[in-house]
């Protein structure tokens, strides 16, 4: 019923009169699958509701917003219990026990769907890829940002030469600076991080091999990645920094160290060794 619609779903009915006739289709989809729609990227949306990526985004600033990402905030706002916004699986009523035990199961149903869901051919690819890059440069923003320094400390650790920094125009500039032989890492859970695609396109102009690691596998990210390898790691836009995600992120950046480091064998033994001696008197 009207009544029960939040503000988003009303103003989408509101301007119907107003849209094009493939604007209209992205708005009859959303009115139709509004619960699915904070968890999809601006390509899902398209692909479903048989439009192009830039009719999505016209859409979404005829209603007056920035653009998609603005607009699944809003709608996550209408939408989503307050709980959610914490985390999905837990209620009110739940004692420290049951929030415990509910928060671990998620985490290992998240890691268990990530090895389930891994494609073999192109994790083979990916270490293929980092074996042999002359560098590695890691790209992330927010939550991600973080997990590419640690991906960027555990490929140092095995003497390849590796970097991440915080910073977006460092990282153009370090991205803009790659060659061929060097291999690009990008990290966005959502794979719509403007930011991290951005700088993927400006390593893949300078010939940069381009690896992506997403938990969705039909998003802006991966049309600029050479290999994708998908994690598990469902938010919504008000969760954010999902821990469960972060985890499978760095499973597979774990994956892919391992198995580079068995391919380098005592190489790899000898890196951590100078690496660790070099870091040893930080601690008492």
């Amino acid at each position: 019923m009207v009544q029960e619609m939040g503000k988003t779903l009303l103003s989408i009915r509101s301007h119907l009169n107003g849209l094009t006739k493939t604007e209209q289709k992205v708005a009859q989809y959303i009115l139709e699958h509004a619960q699915d729609i904070i968890y999809e990227s601006v390509t899902e949306l398209a692909e479903k509701a048989d439009v192009g990526e830039t009719t999505v985004l016209r859409f979404c600033r005829k209603l007056k917003f920035q653009g998609f990402q603005d607009f699944k905030l809003s709608l996550a706002q209408d939408l989503v219990k307050p709980t959610d916004h914490i985390h999905k699986e837990i209620s009110e009523d739940d004692d420290a026990v049951t929030l415990s035990q509910k928060i671990i199961g998620t985490h290992i149903q998240t890691l268990d769907q990530t090895r389930e869901l891994i494609n073999g051919e192109q994790l083979s690819k990916a270490i293929e890829c980092l074996l042999s890059a002359s560098s590695i440069h890691f790209f992330g923003v927010g939550s991600s940002g973080l997990t590419a320094m640690q991906g960027a400390h555990s490929f140092a650790r095995i003497g390849k030469r590796s970097t991440a920094v915080a910073d977006t125009h460092f990282q153009a500039m370090g991205a803009s600076l790659m060659t061929s032989s060097d291999v690009a890492v990008g990290l966005s859970i959502s794979g719509s991080t403007k930011d991290t695609i951005d700088n993927l396109n400006l390593a893949k102009k300078a010939g940069a091999r381009i690896i992506a690691i997403t938990s969705n596998a039909r998003s802006p990210i991966t049309k600029v990645a050479d290999i994708v390898l998908i994690m598990v790691g469902r938010e919504n836009p008000l969760q954010g920094s999902s821990l469960s995600a972060k985890m499978s992120q760095l499973a597979v950046i774990d994956m892919l160290n391992v198995a580079v480091s068995l391919r380098m064998k005592d190489e790899a033994l000898r890196y951590r060794e100078i690496t660790a001696k070099a870091t040893s008197d930080k601690l008492y």
